[in-house]
């Protein structure tokens, strides 16, 4: 099987053509005559996390690693607690928020349903607001299978903020496409101000699987929710009319109860200008622009140094086989891990033991990072790195693991590899760049 990105045809979906971009795909007649075999067997609704797609529509990187995507523009919360009043910074989170959707795969693309215990860890060296580089880390693991239900976590207080997020997408069948909806929320704390920007996503739905071109389209509602200042960003994805207008539109408006304070509107994969409505000559000025935008590459270990769990090992042979278009050697892959997965599974049940996450704890009816941090930052503390998923004082490991109440019994232990900026006071092992 083999998939073919189209530069010249045309293709429809509805009544109207599309003319195939660099974000639609055309599918040759093989693979899409067996994406129509299996998805006839289906009813409209069905949750799809239990049905295994052909891997031609699958992206080649887990979905822990897909979290990574808001953060190509993580350099914009540099200086967000230096803004003086709640609805400025707001509004910035807003514009960081919208630079996080347009770096996307072409045409339909779903990222793997991470394994039980799977788990991702990165960073990104950032500018600061006091011209020195701070880095920011983020570690995620996938604390339940079925459902699928991921947990991350990013740090970077030398900024002055920290963010937690459960997230537990659930997949489904609409008789001619398919949606992802995203349950679940991150949050946004600023350290400085104590305050916590509750953030929700909005819908994916993939348009074209049964004629046509294929590509994802971004719709349904979505907000940021300040709830110390009354503050809230409402934002609403448009889904394209079925004659006329446009791909990729969002709108929406930041307000306190019933007053609204600015305005926004445009395409969030090229230009949204904002609006302050609190004017009696209203004026607008660019929100966001992704035209010439730089991303900040994350850092990553090379893989021969990643934990056997991490996301890349895991799935490397999947991904090169995806990438090299030998889709059946990539379902051999993917089955042979699933496979494996089950088998964990059955051995547990059978020695009557429970899994437990290695870096998450549920508090409450909340999931929180084991080793969360939201002291604020003091210019002289020691270096922040990470090692096994910690993120700590450099120098505090063998402490922190010792005081630490719960340890992992699912993953397979490894010597420590840190993970800290090039020149800082701790070694680097196998550091890996990756711009997308």
């Amino acid at each position: 099987m083999s998939q073919e990105i189209s530069t010249t045809a045309t293709a429809t979906t509805g009544n109207e053509k599309i003319e195939p971009t660099e974000d639609t795909e055309v599918l040759e007649e093989e693979p899409r005559n067996l994406l129509i075999s299996l998805l006839s067997e289906l009813k409209i609704g069905v949750d799809l996390s239990r049905v295994p797609l052909p891997t031609f529509i699958l992206e080649p990187r887990s979905l822990l690693e897909k979290f990574t995507d808001f953060m190509v523009h993580g350099d914009l919360l540099s200086g967000v607690n230096k803004l003086d009043t709640p609805l400025d910074r707001l509004k910035l989170i807003t514009k960081w928020y919208l630079s996080g959707f347009y770096f996307r795969p072409k045409g339909v693309k779903k990222p793997y349903n991470p394994i039980l215990g799977e788990i991702f860890r990165c960073k990104w060296e950032y500018n600061s607001s006091s011209n020195n580089t701070a880095d920011t880390f983020l570690v995620a693991e996938q604390i339940s299978h079925h459902p699928p239900v991921s947990c991350l976590y990013i740090s970077n207080r030398k900024e002055g903020y920290t963010m937690t997020g459960l997230i537990n997408p659930r997949s489904k069948f609409l008789g001619t496409s398919m949606a992802v909806i995203v349950d679940g929320s991150i949050t946004l704390s600023l350290l400085e101000h104590n305050e916590d920007y509750v953030i929700t996503f909005p819908t994916a739905c993939a348009r074209g699987i049964i004629f046509g071109t294929l590509l994802t389209e971004i719709t349904g509602s979505a907000s940021i929710v300040c709830k110390s200042s009354g503050l809230k960003a409402d934002m609403d994805f448009k889904s394209k009319p079925l004659f006329g207008g446009e791909y990729n539109i969002v709108s929406g408006k930041i307000k306190k109860k019933g007053e609204t304070f600015y305005s926004f509107t445009g395409k969030w994969d090229n230009k949204i200008e904002i609006t302050n409505t609190t004017q009696k000559k209203k004026s607008s000025e660019t929100l966001w622009d992704c035209k010439g935008a730089k991303k900040c590459p994350k850092i990553i270990r090379s893989i021969a140094d990643q934990e056997e769990f991490e996301s890349q090992r895991l799935w490397q042979n999947v991904a090169s086989a995806i990438i090299n278009k030998n889709q059946k050697e990539a379902t051999v892959e993917k089955n042979r891990l699933e496979d494996e997965q089950r088998q964990r599974v059955k051995d547990r049940k059978e020695k009557g033991i429970e899994w437990e996450p290695r870096l998450f704890k549920k508090v409450g009816d909340q999931w929180v990072y084991k080793y969360e941090n939201k002291t604020l930052y003091n210019p002289n503390e020691p270096k922040e790195v990470e090692i096994n998923g910690i993120i700590h004082f450099d120098g505090s490991y063998d402490t922190i693991t010792k005081a630490s109440s719960s340890s992992s019994s699912s993953s397979s232990s490894t010597s420590p590899c840190i993970l800290s900026s090039k020149d800082g006071a701790s070694s680097t092992t196998g550091i890996t760049q990756e711009v997308k």
